[in-house]
Order: structure tokens, then sequence, then C-alpha cells
């Protein structure tokens, strides 16, 4: 195999990273690959916290404004990567960046069976950029990687994934990773199944007691014994002690607690999880799904959340249509005037979706139906007001 260098610019880093953000590229199975076993690899085995997502990305434009995305998105490192045809093989194209200006750059040329060990150059200079030292055992296996060809190429476009390759990769953690809760619910082996995903793990990893706490946590929904959900939140506990700054992990112990009606103890571990999820709003409705048990001495908690998931997303009619309700039942029509002008722009901007970009005759009544109810209540608003 021939390893092409560009150039490589290393200064030793003195302070502790914290997050890690690789750009996503969608493009095909192999550019899905790449960001799928990178970030499952890096959260299992490391410190960092993956920021996640969603978006294809164009390597060249993101190369050329990477310090200013990587500062948007309070990344401490971020990873930049891109697949192109290369004689009879491929070359990986991949940039290593962290926020205070060091770069590394480099590409390798692989064949498709043997892409895994592309990845694993990429964590091997990822890891020892970032002095975390790693077991070359915990790299990606030629097994994991060529059993999974199948999957990251229907991945793509068939939602019946799990269906499809769950016999045939039960045992590999990269699969498992995903469907993990769906796994224990729908799976009427669950001790064999924790077996073998448990195989792989060390039992002092993070994962490990993450995928036990899973494991009580639907035994006590299923059986309804009590010391069950003890051990989940004691599990969860410990996975939250060796990754504190996984949001997954506390958002699984407040719904653990949820589970056992200590809403003190939900609220504290969700309100975690929105910190390290830089403001999931889904996050923070389930939040407000606990605060709303005693309105009257959380008023101002949730009329805090809700202008927070209107900050994140002034389209969320939900949350601007709760925010208009609860000034409305307070009697401060001026607030619930303006807000219910802002569910007004929130559904026209959903409309004009509906009717131009996603045609769904189902939203479209919905919002249809949403709006005119609007339009009466602002009327009504500003008889109160007169």
């Amino acid at each position: 195999m021939k390893i092409f260098f560009i150039f490589l610019l290393i200064t030793t880093i003195t302070f502790a990273q914290n997050s890690v953000m690789v750009f996503q590229n969608n493009s095909d199975y192999m550019h899905r690959a790449i960001y799928d076993l990178l970030t499952k690899n890096i959260f299992l085995y490391s410190h960092f916290k993956i920021i996640e997502t969603k978006e294809n990305n164009n390597y060249n434009q993101v190369k050329s404004k990477i310090k200013e995305l990587s500062a948007k998105n309070n990344s401490d490192i971020s990873i930049l990567y891109n697949i192109k045809t290369f004689g009879d093989g491929f070359l990986l194209n991949y940039i290593i960046y962290n926020n205070s200006n060091r770069w590394y750059e480099n590409e390798y040329y692989f064949r498709e069976t043997n892409m895994f060990n592309a990845v694993n150059k990429v964590l091997d200079d990822f890891y020892k950029m970032n002095n975390v030292n790693i077991s070359r055992d915990n790299y990606i296996k030629e097994d994991e990687y060529i059993s999974l060809i199948g999957y990251y190429s229907d991945i793509m476009s068939n939602d019946n994934i799990y269906n499809l390759f769950y016999s045939f990769h039960k045992d590999n953690i990269y699969f498992n990773m995903d469907y993990l809760e769906y796994l224990f619910v729908n799976n009427g082996n669950a001790n064999d199944l924790i077996s073998d995903i448990l195989k792989t793990i060390d039992k002092k990893n993070h994962y490990y007691f993450y995928v036990l706490g899973i494991k009580y946590y639907n035994d006590y929904k299923v059986n309804v014994i009590y010391d069950d959900i003890e051990k989940s939140i004691l599990n969860y506990e410990e996975a939250i002690k060796l990754k504190p700054n996984s949001y997954l992990y506390n958002e699984k112990l407040a719904k653990a607690y949820l589970l056992k009606n200590d809403y003190d103890n939900a609220l504290k571990y969700y309100e975690n999880a929105i910190v390290l999820s830089d403001n999931n709003t889904s996050l923070i409705k389930e939040v407000l799904g606990i605060l709303n048990r005693d309105f009257n001495k959380n008023a101002n908690k949730i009329i805090e959340y809700l202008n927070e998931i209107i900050s994140i997303d002034n389209n969320d009619d939900e949350a601007i249509e709760e925010l208009a309700k609860l000034y409305e039942s307070i009697g401060d029509y001026e607030n619930a005037y303006l807000y219910y002008n802002k569910l007004m722009d929130a559904i026209n901007y959903h409309l004009y979706i509906i009717n131009n970009e996603k045609p769904n005759a189902s939203l479209y009544d919905k919002y249809t139906a949403k709006k005119n109810r609007t339009q009466t209540k602002i009327k009504s608003i500003e008889n109160r007001m007169k």
C-alpha cells in the first residue's frame, strides 16, 4: 500500500480538548461509513464529546472556512474528509484542525475491501495529535468493517435495515450502537444479545455500563421489579462517571429517574443533557413536561425554557403557541398578543414549505386550521386590550 503525505504541522497540545466535530458527507456509502466509524470509535474510546452534524458538507467549501465553522459550533477539534477514485482504488483526503490553529492534512490510498485501514489511519492521527492512549485492539477490525459493507450500502435508502442485518451483525458493536434500545425491546433473547455486545467491550468502558443500564431499564418496564430500575440508575451513573460529557447518558439517567417518579433527579439530569447537547429542543420539551406538573411553582422556568426553544427555532409553532396561551392565562394580553402574532408567522412559514417544497395534505389541513384558530384568537385579544 502506498501512502501519500501532503504536509504535516504538529505542535504539542498543552490543554485539554473536550469536543470533536466530524463534518458529515453522505454522498455514498463509503462517506457514510467513514463518518459512522470515526464518530463511534472516538465516542467509545476517548473522553471527547461528539458534536453531531446532519447536513452534507462540501470538502473544499468547508476547508476554506473550517476555522470559522469550528468556532461557530464550539468544536475544539474538527475532522474533514473526502473520498475520490484514484487508479484502481480510492484516495481519502482528510484534515484534522483544532481551535488553536493547529492543522494536519494528509491523504491515504486504499482499496474498497480495506477501507478500514484508511479509517484507522485517521483515528491514529487523531489520537496521537491529542495525546490519547488507545490500544490497537480498539481500532476498527477487518471483520467488523467487511461485514458492514452491505449495511452501509443499504442504510442510504432502506428503512428496514435492522431486520435485514440483525442476524449477521448482532455481535458487531458498530451495528448495535444504532439499534441498541430497539434490540432490547424487540428481541426475545435479550440475555444472548447482552452477551454478544458486552464481549466486545472492556468492563471498564463507559459503554459497558450504558448497555447494562438499558437492559435493566427495559427489564423494569416489562416486569416492574423495583430492583431493576435501581440497577439501571446505578449503571447509568457509572457510565456518566466515565464519560460525563455524554448528553445521551444524562438523558437516559433522567428517564430512569422519571420512571421511578423521582422528578427532582429527573429534572437535574435532563438539564445536564440540555447543556451537553447544545440545547436540543426535544430535551427541553421533556423538561417542560416535568415542570408543568406544578405550573404555579415553575411558571417562570417554563417561560424561560419556552423562550429558549423559540430562540433556537423561531418557527417552533408548538412552543410559541404554548407561550402565547400561558401569557393569556395569566392576563398578560400584551405578551399574548405578541406571541399569537409570532405564531401566525410560524404557521405561514410552515404553509409556505408545504406549498412550495414539501407537499403534505395532512399537515396542510393542520396548519390551515391552526391559522384560522389563531386569527380568531388575535381578534379576541385585541378586543380585550381595548
